[in-house]
């Protein structure tokens, strides 16, 4: 049964036999049993062809030619042609042998208890990015990757769901060095990563961790490779904007706008506006905004070798992104994001037993920052030109028009772009060295420490000018430094040792890091501009400066431990405690300390004797528990007093005095969320290891995180109290299955595909409070925290219909052609209490799949993901507060006489029928080709000639296409806060890349 695939291939491939060849013989695997489907290359004069049913085969073939003998699982021979010959296969070192980075240290596949997932270098390369996450979405189960479109944009990244209000970013661990921030990081320097997701993996870090952990190791040159190794990859193309919305047109605007003045009640032919009196002008103003292709490059240059005594790789790498912001007129700099990176990396055996390491890298990156006139260009009417004839920014002249569009009449996106000027510019240095000691055989001695700093520089400006309503708007500058520097020295202690079926790695160690950062910020009115920036200084200008200053200081010190263990390759056991202390929180008076265990457990079913005959090739359960935290939350010192002259009088005869008053209730005692998991999970190889299986559960809890509840407004203490407020649950199921086969000497051909399930949960309030949060609009905010729902779930009212006729308006409160709200508590009146819950932007699926083909040089993949069972709120559709533009879906199916719509409303500037509700909210699933990429590598014998390793050019699409229901650009909205997650608030748009690179090795 084991073979029957292979049998039914060898099949269909022709028998070896069909034909007289000169050499004959036979194929067996491990065991001495036949093996089918085994390819036989004839490397000396050609020809091929694969054993039989029986192991057979018969090549054309002199003796002594070179026959190369490879099979998916086996190790490739190659072997001189004898007559009669037999060959026996060695099973090749699969996944589960593979080595894995992981906290502080390695470990084989096979013998992980944890659910850790690992990205190869090959997944990363060829793709447009400036971070190395952009490139896993789709691709890990249980991580949801959420690209934005701004040029140099870090992604937003989850895994298992959201790990805290304060945010869901992971902790980043590079060669030794943690961060917060890998947008330093030039992901072709990247060899793999590993990522942590439950909490026995990342227990290890402690109150680092609560967010899980990414352990990325950077390239290195191979031992013993004597011959230095060049490899240059570049990739340059386009990006284009997708997914566009249609706006009305300048007929339909007019026509919708007295429309809404019937809807007002105002009947006036005098007050209407006709289409005649705008000349023609019909302005898209979204098309007027974005580019129609931006530019887009990356050069990477790495440099790589090694000997018995010394390894090494240099990596220089430039990357440029252009935005699809028209911008760059007017005092605009541009749209667009450059970094130049560089990476040394160095390994070098002093002794046999002392070695000593250094990674060293240096970033610097620019970019000219636009103003976002998205909104704008949104909300703008297509009534107004872009300019006037006198070449000024377009304006209706018209008094009495002006004054029938209002506010909405003042706006012009390209006015926004061009009178804004933007820029930054930072660098990143991270240096770290280590030395390790192999005290006796098995006992190594590690030191470490790294430096990594950071400096940013921006500034902001706006040119004096004039405003529509005739204000003279002065000029401003705004200038913003910020310096970060991170000190991190650690010491480990790791002793592995085998001893019969004992197996088992002990490890002990001692960290301690300091964090410090300062931020400055000064801005002054009244700063000329000269055409460029040798003017833009805040000593220009003789008005008072508006300037503060900030800074901060944490220190951490811990003391961890882990112990993994194998008896007889078949009982996993690890267990894993970090005692972790930090200066910005108290614990029981003055500790400051706590600590945080993990335990994992495995069984390798396969390994059992039961299992012989299975035909699993390998089955492992797994179930582990740990404990995290969280000390990168929020904390509260504002002032908590606010001082009234006047305010109080003593006496007879009354004497006046000053009075202090407690005006916001702050709770100094806030401590760092805690994080448990309980994680579940298989993992099954088959069909010499062809197909794999994973699949887990996970729930993880997070106690004592921290957000603002609500308090009563009488108590003249705020209107919120920021503390340690509740709990939350994310549970779920994760499913990853990948299927790796060759067919013949030539074609190849893997598929993937990963599901998660996310089901979040406030499960605790303090004191059943809650919290309204999010954006507001006319008093009114969008999002409510409270038990039993989702983090970040829309509130308001739900749309029941629309009022058809005199007698429903009068039933309900509204206009003809107005939305009336459903009455939850039927008492007759609609108001906050009527309010219920609309959604929730964290989706019920997730999910990617795609494959990948090669037929001798050529490469052809295909990369799939999306989402289902979230929803966005459409904030630019609902703010609305006069006459903004309409979007075309609104335009078509808008209430009217003509058009008795029950789910659209007529136009109108209600702020009653305007007010959040359900039907701002959409679906936010969406279908996605993330990846398309074909590719040919030129011949080797053709390479050979011209001292070249390899020469591989290549086509490649990014998000070309993208399939949704939501009225917007797209409801993948970037990296957003806990608070603004799934509002489509003025949101920069994403965009498809196209391009073409090459990949050349000498």
């Amino acid at each position: 049964m084991r073979n029957f695939i292979f049998c039914c291939l060898a099949l269909l491939m022709l028998p070896a036999f069909a034909n007289a060849q000169a050499i004959r013989g036979k194929v067996v695997d491990e065991n001495g049993l036949p093996l089918p489907g085994v390819s036989i290359n004839n490397t000396t004069s050609g020809g091929s062809t694969v054993t039989d049913i029986d192991g057979n085969f018969a090549v054309n073939a002199k003796t002594g030619d070179a026959l190369k003998f490879s099979f998916i699982g086996y190790l490739e021979q190659t072997v001189a042609a004898a007559e009669g010959m037999s060959i026996k296969m060695a099973v090749s070192a699969t996944a589960l042998d593979e080595v894995v980075v992981v906290g502080y240290g390695t470990q084989r596949k096979a013998d992980i208890t944890g659910a850790i997932a690992v990205v190869n270098e090959k997944e990363l390369r060829d793709r447009p990015n400036a971070n190395p996450i952009s490139s896993i979405q789709g691709k890990v189960a249980g991580v949801v990757v959420t690209n934005g479109g701004k040029p140099g944009e870090a992604p937003g990244i989850a895994i298992r769901g959201i790990g805290s209000i304060a945010g869901s970013t992971p902790l980043y661990v590079v060669d030794g060095v943690l961060t917060k921030d890998i947008s330093y990081l030039n992901p072709n320097d990247v060899e793999s990563m590993s990522l942590l997701k439950d909490a026995s993996s990342s227990a290890i870090y402690g109150i680092r961790a609560s967010n899980g952990v990414i352990v990325i190791k950077t390239k290195l040159g191979k031992k013993g490779e004597e011959r230095i190794k060049l490899q240059y990859d570049t990739n340059v193309g386009f990006s284009t904007p997708t997914d566009v919305p249609d706006m009305a047109n300048s007929a339909d605007y007019v026509r919708l706008f007295n429309e809404k003045l019937a809807y007002e009640g105002n009947t006036n032919p005098d007050n209407q506006l006709n289409l005649a009196d705008f000349n023609g002008v019909n302005t898209d103003w979204l098309d007027e905004v974005l580019k129609k292709q931006s530019f887009t490059q990356t050069h990477n240059l790495s440099i790589s070798g090694g000997s018995a005594k010394a390894q090494y790789n240099l990596g220089l790498g430039y990357f440029t992104q252009e935005g699809i912001l028209d911008a760059g007129k007017g005092i605009s700099s541009g749209d667009d994001y450059k970094r130049i990176s560089t990476r040394f990396n160095g390994l070098f055996h002093v002794t046999d037993k002392f070695r000593i390491g250094t990674n060293i890298a240096y970033s610097k990156s620019n970019s000219n920052d636009a103003a976002n006139p998205i909104y704008r260009a949104i909300a703008a009417p297509p009534v107004i030109p872009v300019y006037n004839a006198d070449g000024s920014y377009g304006h209706l002249d018209d008094p009495a028009i002006e004054a029938a569009l209002g506010d909405a009449g003042n706006q012009n996106p390209r006015q926004t772009l061009d009178l804004f000027r933007g820029k930054s510019k930072g660098t990143r240095t991270l240096m770290s060295g280590y030395g390790e000691y192999d005290i006796i055989k098995g006992l190594t001695f590690k030191m470490s420490y790294s430096r990594d700093v950071s400096d940013v520089f921006s500034y902001t400006y706006t040119p004096e000018f004039t405003s529509f309503t005739g204000t003279l708007q002065p000029s401003k500058l705004t200038n913003t430094a910020v310096e970060t520097e991170s000190v991190l020295w650690e010491n480990t202690l790791t002793y592995d040792r085998e001893i019969g079926k004992h197996r088992f790695t002990l490890l002990g160690g001692y960290s301690r890091q300091q964090d410090r950062s300062f931020t400055f910020t000064g801005s002054k009115l009244n700063v000329p501009f000269f055409g460029d920036d040798s003017s833009l200084y805040l000593s220009n200008s003789t008005t008072g400066a508006d300037v503060t200053s900030t800074g901060d200081k944490v220190r951490y010190q811990s003391y961890f431990g882990r112990l993994n263990y194998a008896f007889d390759d078949k009982y996993l056991l690890s267990a894993t405690v970090r005692r972790d202390g930090a200066s910005a929180y108290n614990f029981d008076g003055d500790q400051k300390t706590a600590t945080f265990p993990s335990v994992g457990l495995g069984w390798i079913i396969s390994k059992e004797g039961f299992m012989a005959n299975s035909g699993l090739d390998f089955l492992k359960l797994k179930g582990s528990w740990g404990r995290l935290g969280n000390a990168s939350i929020t904390r509260q010192f504002d002032e908590t007093a606010t001082t009234i002259p006047g305010g109080v009088a003593f006496g007879t005869p009354a004497i006046i005095s000053n009075a202090t008053s407690i005006t916001q209730l702050v709770d100094p005692t806030i401590d760092w969320e805690v994080v448990t998991e309980a994680d579940f999970g298989l993992e099954l190889r088959s069909l010499k290891n062809r197909l794999s299986v994973e699949a887990g559960y996970y729930n993880r809890e997070t106690k004592d995180a921290v957000f603002s509840v609500s308090i009563p407004s009488q108590a003249g203490l705020g209107s919120s109290f920021y503390t340690n407020a509740g709990t939350f649950v994310n549970k779920g199921f994760e499913f990853d299955v990948r299927w790796n086969d060759k067919i013949g000497d030539k074609f190849t051909y893997g598929i993937y595909g990963n599901l998660t399930t996310i089901d979040n949960e406030i499960t605790e309030v303090l004191g059943g409070s809650f919290l309204n949060t999010g954006p507001g609009l006319f008093g009114n905010t969008i999002k409510r925290w409270e038990v039993g729902q989702e983090i970040g779930s829309y509130y308001g009212f739900q749309v029941a219909g629309v009022a058809q006729n005199a007698e429903e308006a009068a039933e309900f409160g509204v206009p003809v052609g107005g939305f009336y709200f459903k009455d939850q508590n039927a008492d007759g009146v609609i108001d906050d209490n009527d309010k219920k819950f609309l959604g929730s932007p964290i989706p019920d699926i997730t999910y990617g799949f795609g494959f990948n083909l090669g037929y001798a040089n050529v490469d052809f993949a295909m990369e799939f993901q999306g989402q289902a069972g979230s929803e966005i709120y459409n904030f630019n559709r609902n703010t609305r507060f006069g006459n903004e533009n309409w979007d075309q879906d609104f335009v078509d199916n808008h209430w009217s006489p003509t058009n008795p719509s029950n789910s659209y409303q007529a136009p109108n500037t209600d702020q009653q029928t305007s007010r959040p509700s359900s039907f701002y909210v959409e679906s936010a699933d969406y279908f996605r080709i993330r990846n398309i990429t074909l590719g040919y590598t030129l011949p080797q014998s053709f390479l050979d000639r011209i001292k070249i390793d390899r020469l591989r050019f290549y086509l490649s699409a990014q998000n070309p296409v993208t399939s949704f229901k939501y009225n917007g650009f797209s409801p993948e909205l970037g990296n957003q806060s806990i608070e603004n997650a799934g509002i489509d608030n003025n949101v920069y748009p994403l965009s498809a890349v196209y391009s073409f690179g090459l990949n050349l090795n000498f």
